[in-house]
């Protein structure tokens, strides 16, 4: 007669155990160390001075690639965050290049996606196939106020030998976290989704 309560106790404590281990679950957004969330993209102004070649190995050695730009709305996110994590920085290599097999002087692609770059905000007087075969984004400055005063970050082409810093960027890391508890401890796992 014991027998059959061991196993009800049992199988009542496999139910509690069960509802008292993921107490909660979050899904997170997060970016590798280092890097800083811009819009929807993890960020890494390196201000090391490298030709466009070797700043994109540089960029994969960290598991990411060179900037690339979508849209309007991820450039101002972008020319918000560049007067504060290199507020002196004029220029930045990105994926942008003609590297490969373009039909006119003025097709660009991104590196980073292999697509063709299809926004693409020019700094005055550019495009100047003739300057190269890549893209940085470079601000104008001016000191006739006896100030340092920078314009935005917009694309220049630029000879991909030149030597300039970059930006690397990598997508958001998500994870889904658990808090998990345990009669005698607590954990929190992070597992990626």
């Amino acid at each position: 007669m014991l027998w059959p309560k061991v196993v009800c106790f049992a199988l009542l404590g496999l139910v509690f155990g069960q509802l008292h281990q993921a107490v909660s679950t979050q899904t997170v957004s997060e970016c590798p160390t280092n890097f800083s969330r811009v819009a929807d993209k993890c960020l890494l102004a390196d201000k090391s001075w490298k030709n466009w070649y070797e700043s994109d190995r540089h960029c994969r050695s960290l598991n990411a690639e060179l900037l690339s730009i979508k849209n309007q709305t991820e450039l101002k996110a972008i020319q918000e965050w560049l007067p504060v994590a290199e507020p002196y920085q004029l220029e930045f290599w990105t994926a942008g290049n003609k590297l490969g097999e373009v039909k006119t002087l003025i097709d660009y692609y991104w590196q980073s996606t292999g697509e063709q770059a299809l926004y693409l905000p020019w700094n005055q007087d550019q495009p100047i196939p003739s300057s190269g075969d890549c893209l940085t984004l470079f601000a104008n400055y001016s000191m006739e106020t006896g100030e340092f005063v920078m314009d935005v970050h917009r694309l220049t082409v630029k000879n991909c030998t030149q030597w300039a810093p970059h930006i690397c960027q990598t997508p958001l890391q998500h994870f889904t976290t658990q808090l998990c508890l345990n009669p005698s401890a607590v954990y929190e796992a992070k597992v990626p989704v």
